[in-house]
C-alpha cells in the first residue's frame, strides 16, 4: 500500500503554521498584559497633567446635559465664548471611568489603549521580522511616548491610529482598496481626537503611491477615491462638523501660545530626548544596512519626523507609524541583512512559569487599580491653598496659574485660563502671560475689568510680588505646591 505523502506534508505544514500562530499570540499576550500591569502600576505618573481634571469636567458635563456644548462652560473670562470641543468622546470615556473607580479610572482606560495599540503594533512587526528586532522596535516605540503618556485623550486615540495605518498598509500590500469596515475607526477616531486630520493625510498619500505604482492607475483610483470622499465624510460626523477638521490649522496659527508651552516646544536635542534616541538608531541602522524603500514611504516618514522635531507633543507620531509604513519594504532587507539569530526553545515548563508569573502580574495590577489610587501631594491639585482662600471669603473671580486652571474647574470654580489655549486665543494668552509673569499695569488691568476677588498662583510666580503690595490683598496660605490671596472687602 502507498503512503499519501502529500497530504501527510500538507497536514505537517498546517500543523506548523497552527504551532507558529499559537505561539505568536501566546507572546503577544504576554506583551500586552505585561504592558498594561506596568503602567497600572505607575498610575499617578499617568495623572501627571492638570488638563486630566478639565477633561473629566467636561465629560461630567456632557453626560449631565446629554449634549457636547458649543460654547465656554466653565471659565468666567470666556463664559459664552465659541469652544470646539474637538476630544468631546474621550472625555466621556475618562469621566465614565473616573466615575466608576475614581482616579484607577483614567489610568485603566489609558494602560489599555497604550497597551493594545502596542500590541497591534508588534503583530503587524512580527509578519516581516524576526521576534527578537519586532519586540526591540516596538520597545523603540514605547521610548517615543513616554514624555506624552497621559490619562488624556490623545492616548485614547492611539489604538485607533495604528489599527488604521495598519489596515491601509496592509491593502497596499495586497493591491486592494482599503475594507469599508475601516471607515468606524476613523468615525471613532474623530471624536476622540483631533490628530484625525494625520489619518486622512496618510489615506491620501496612500492613495495617491497606489495610483502611482500599480498597473492600472485609472482603475485604482477609481477603488480609492470613493474610500478618501467616505473618509472624509467621517471625519465631518461630529459634533464639531468642519470645525473639528479646521481645529489642528487654529492652533497652528497660534504662534505665541505654542511658543510657551511645553508641549508644543520642539524637543532639547541636547538633553537627548527619547525622540532624539529613536532617529539615532533608526538612522544609524538605515545607514548601516543601507535599506532601500520607496520614495513615497521616504516622504511619509520625513513627513513624520519633521512633525516629531516641531513639536515634543508628536514625538509618537514617528514611533507609532514609521515601522508600519516602512517595515513591509526594510523587513526583507534586514532579513537578509542578519542570520535569523539562534531560537531558543523553551521547555513546557518554562511556558508555564512565564504563563503563570504574566497572569499574577496582570491579577495583581488589577487588585491594584481596585484598591484605588490616591494622588497624594500632587503638583497640580493646589487643594490646601484653594480650601484656605474660600474659608478666608474668596469668592468671585480667581486669578490663577495657568497649571491650575484643570484643577478648579474639575473643583467648580470658573477659572481666568485653563488648558484650552484654543479657546482663549493667542491674544488673552499673551495678556494673561505679561499678568503672570510681573506686569504690574497688565495685571492691575485685568483685576480691573474681571473683578478678580482671589488668587491662587505657584509659589514661582512673578505676579505674586506685585499682589503682595497691591492695597487690601491678604495672603492666606502658603506651601510648596500654591500661594492663596483674598482680597478684602
Amino acid at each position: 500500500m502507498k503512503l499519501n505523502t502529500t497530504w501527510v506534508e500538507t497536514t505537517n505544514g498546517d500543523s506548523l503554521l497552527r504551532k507558529a500562530a499559537t505561539r505568536q499570540w501566546f507572546w503577544l499576550s504576554v506583551f500586552g498584559l505585561s504592558l498594561f500591569s506596568i503602567l497600572s502600576f505607575i498610575g499617578v505618573r499617568l495623572l501627571a497633567d492638570a488638563d486630566t481634571l478639565w477633561h473629566i469636567a467636561a465629560g461630567n458635563w456632557i453626560i449631565a446635559n446629554q449634549a457636547v456644548p458649543t460654547t465656554d462652560p466653565f471659565s468666567f473670562s470666556f463664559r459664552g465664548a465659541k469652544w470646539v470641543p474637538h476630544e468631546w468622546l474621550a472625555e466621556v470615556i475618562l469621566a465614565t471611568s473616573y466615575g466608576w473607580l475614581g482616579w484607577a479610572g483614567p489610568v485603566l482606560v489609558t494602560a489599555l489603549a497604550t497597551s493594545v495599540a502596542l500590541t497591534v503594533l508588534l503583530r503587524f512587526l512580527l509578519r516581516y521580522i524576526e521576534p527578537l528586532h519586532a519586540f526591540t522596535g516596538t520597545v523603540l516605540a514605547f521610548l517615543t511616548l513616554v514624555q506624552h503618556l497621559l490619562a488624556r485623550p490623545h492616548t485614547l486615540a492611539w489604538p485607533l491610529m495604528v489599527i488604521w495605518v495598519y489596515y491601509l498598509v496592509m491593502a497596499r500590500e495586497q493591491g486592494k482598496r482599503p475594507s469599508l469596515w475601516l471607515l468606524v475607526a476613523m468615525l471613532a477616531w474623530a471624536n476622540l481626537h483631533a490628530s484625525f486630520l494625520l489619518g486622512i493625510v496618510l489615506a491620501g498619500a496612500l492613495a495617491v503611491e497606489a495610483v502611482l505604482t500599480e498597473g492600472n492607475p485609472r482603475q485604482t483610483a477609481k477603488a480609492w477615491v470613493p474610500f478618501l470622499a467616505l473618509t472624509v465624510l467621517a471625519g465631518l460626523m461630529t459634533p464639531n462638523g468642519v470645525d473639528g477638521l479646521l481645529f489642528p490649522f487654529h492652533i497652528s496659527e497660534m504662534t505665541f501660545t505654542l511658543s510657551i508651552i511645553s508641549e508644543w516646544k520642539p524637543p532639547e536635542i541636547r538633553l537627548l530626548q527619547p525622540i532624539v534616541l529613536w532617529l539615532g538608531i533608526v538612522l544609524s541602522g538605515a545607514l548601516y544596512f543601507g535599506f532601500r524603500l520607496p520614495p513615497t514611504r521616504i516622504a511619509m516618514f520625513f513627513g513624520l519626523v519633521y512633525l516629531a522635531l516641531t513639536s515634543v507633543r508628536y514625538a509618537e507620531l514617528p514611533g507609532l507609524l514609521a515601522p508600519l509604513l516602512l517595515m513591509p519594504s526594510v523587513g526583507p532587507q534586514l532579513r537578509a541583512a542578519i542570520r535569523p539569530e539562534v531560537k531558543a526553545r523553551l521547555s513546557p515548563r518554562c511556558l508555564q512559569v512565564i504563563t503563570v508569573l504574566s497572569t499574577v502580574f496582570f491579577l495583581s495590577s488589577v487588585v491594584f487599580l481596585a484598591r484605588g489610587i490616591n494622588r497624594g501631594q500632587d503638583p497640580s491639585l493646589p487643594r490646601d491653598a484653594v480650601r484656605a482662600a474660600i474659608a478666608a471669603g474668596g469668592s468671585g473671580p480667581v486669578f490663577n496659574s495657568y497649571n491650575f486652571g484643570g484643577y478648579l474647574i474639575f473643583s467648580g470654580i470658573a477659572p481666568v485660563i485653563d488648558g484650552r489655549a484654543d479657546l482663549y486665543g493667542d491674544k488673552f494668552v499673551r495678556r494673561y502671560m505679561e499678568a503672570y509673569s510681573g506686569n504690574a499695569r497688565v495685571l492691575k488691568t485685568l483685576i480691573q475689568e474681571y473683578k478678580i476677588r482671589w488668587a491662587v498662583l505657584e509659589p514661582s510666580s512673578p505676579a505674586l510680588e506685585v499682589i503682595h503690595d497691591l492695597p487690601g490683598w491678604r495672603k492666606v496660605h502658603e506651601d510648596a505646591v500654591a500661594v492663596a490671596y483674598v482680597r478684602e472687602q
